[in-house]
């Protein structure tokens, strides 16, 4: 009798977490937006509903194959949908937690085109990114504010930042921003942008109303201020962070001022991968890990 109470356990555990990973792939003639589990880092991939792939940084700090994320994580995660390729990279800034993995994803799945901060970095890790993309064949182009990506569908990619000659801040500061837009919905992907980058964003005028947000700087306390939370108003915010992170990630002040405009939050730490679903109208949302 244990053990057969045992294996009912176990498989509906199984189930479980079948069920869990099925609601996470992109519905057909909807638009999925997935922030990846890599631990502490980001990879945030968005697929518009005639397939279109999109993917903005793959990298990580957290994992000992830090080089092996894009193949490891993100590959299996794109075979599942049916993908061959990408169609759109984003590459945010040139730290390793936002780009290691990217060299091991080209060579499974090439990119047609890479848009990079162009913040200046001499590290092995951006010169092995800047290899495979040449390897790869993309069209390779630096981001500035005012370009939009129509990606089909009525899917578009407004790039809110950085402005044009602005390379020589710090690669944080200098982080690509981007809001996606479908219908009445939007997703706005900060990656590692601080509370610098926001007041330039801010003081720019662009219309920044998102119903989720990619928290920026992984819920740092440098990031995220109040003015910046209360131009987006996000009713969803998703915080890619690794568990038990040596940086504090998420702050608590930050947790606080989400809370304090009622922002419904999830953790890539305590809730796995997150996606959501837009039909142009509203959007529904589903975690691997089950609260």
């Amino acid at each position: 009798m244990k053990d057969r109470r045992t294996i009912s356990i176990a498989a509906l555990a199984v189930l479980t977490a079948a069920l869990c990973a099925y609601a996470l792939l992109p519905a057909q003639g909807r638009l999925s937006v997935t922030v990846m589990d890599v631990g502490e880092g980001l990879c945030i991939v968005a697929r518009t509903p005639s397939g279109k792939t999109l993917v903005m940084d793959c990298g990580t700090c957290s994992r000992r194959d830090n080089q092996g994320v894009g193949e490891s994580v993100v590959v299996p995660y794109l075979n599942k949908t049916g993908v061959r390729g990408i169609d759109v990279v984003i590459a945010s800034h040139p730290h390793e937690d936002h780009i290691s993995g990217f060299p091991r994803l080209f060579a499974k799945l090439p990119p047609k085109l890479v848009l990079d901060s162009g913040s200046r970095e001499d590290s092995a890790t951006y010169r092995r990114f800047l290899a495979a993309v040449r390897r790869s064949g993309a069209r390779y182009r630096i981001a500035e504010r005012g370009q939009v990506l129509d990606l089909g569908d009525g899917v578009s990619v407004q790039v809110l930042s950085p402005p044009p000659a602005s390379r020589d801040v710090d690669a944080n500061t200098h982080s690509v921003v981007a809001r996606v837009i479908y219908g009445r919905t939007a997703f706005l992907m900060a990656a590692d942008a601080d509370d610098e980058t926001e007041s330039e964003i801010l003081a720019s005028g662009q219309p920044l109303r998102a119903q989720v947000l990619q928290v920026g700087h992984h819920g740092s306390a440098g990031a995220s201020s109040p003015k910046w939370l209360a131009a987006v108003h996000p009713q969803i915010a998703v915080i890619s962070c690794g568990r038990r992170n040596p940086y504090g990630h998420p702050a608590p002040e930050t947790l606080a001022r989400l809370d304090s405009l009622r922002t419904r939050v999830y953790r890539t730490d305590r809730d796995g991968a997150v996606t959501f679903h837009s039909d142009g109208a509203t959007i529904t949302v589903s975690a691997m890990t089950r609260r």
